[in-house]
């Protein structure tokens, strides 16, 4: 059985925020490796201003590589439709019926659960790690937790476990004051992206392109 993490989201464009998050959460559980997971179609996030999901790819593979534990997955790439977590995970159970599956999600996000597409099922097909975000502690997220999926068990500290069997971990994180909208603008005005960007991903987004340019618009002349 090997422990494995997922991390998913947009990527447009993945950013030191996303690559940090994945590390704290592989040395904090010891889990095997870390898949970064962009989405193939976001449905939380209209197409427009959206890079195509091959770029999107591209710049996750590029940024993950040489970081030990950290891969990119081009799994939602072979799925039609929109990207529903709880339809990611099924199809990830079904695949790799051996392995065992912690879902990464930002403390924002796992407080908005109720609100996803079944999302109040995620623990029944994974365990949940939960970056706490700047403005949310821990004694708040558990509570939520708890009031949202009664028969909870304290296991230790940080850590919580599910009713059905799953876990559910806190893992605090430095703070990262970085967004890829952010980060789009900065690409517009010819900004500069270093340590915003992973550095092997930061030629190709500066390179730019016709794919870049019709998603997140012109660029200033240099």
């Amino acid at each position: 059985m090997t422990r494995i993490g997922i991390l998913g989201g947009s990527f447009n464009p993945i950013h030191a925020g996303h690559m940090r998050m994945a590390v704290e959460v592989r040395e904090a559980l010891g889990l095997e490796r870390v898949l970064l997971m962009p989405a193939g179609e976001p449905p939380h996030k209209p197409g427009e201003g959206m890079l195509p999901f091959a770029h999107r790819l591209r710049l996750v593979e590029l940024a993950v590589r040489g970081v030990s534990g950290l891969s990119a997955s081009g799994f939602e790439g072979t799925r039609a439709g929109l990207s529903y977590t709880v339809d990611t995970l099924t199809a990830m159970r079904e695949k790799m019926p051996g392995d065992e599956f912690t879902f990464i999600l930002g403390s924002e996000a796992f407080m908005a659960l109720p609100s996803w597409r079944r999302g109040l099922e995620l623990p029944h097909l994974a365990s949940l790690a939960v970056v706490l975000r700047k403005g949310t502690d821990a004694r708040t997220l558990l509570d939520f937790a708890e009031a949202t999926w009664p028969g909870m068990e304290r296991v230790v500290e940080g850590q919580l476990r599910f009713a059905m069997g799953n876990s559910l971990f806190v893992v605090p994180m430095p703070v990262f004051e970085v967004s890829s909208t952010d980060i789009r603008e900065r690409w517009r005005q010819r900004r500069s992206l270093a340590m915003l960007v992973p550095s092997a991903a930061e030629e190709i987004v500066e390179r730019g392109g016709t794919a870049y340019e019709q998603a997140w618009g012109r660029r200033i002349e240099p």
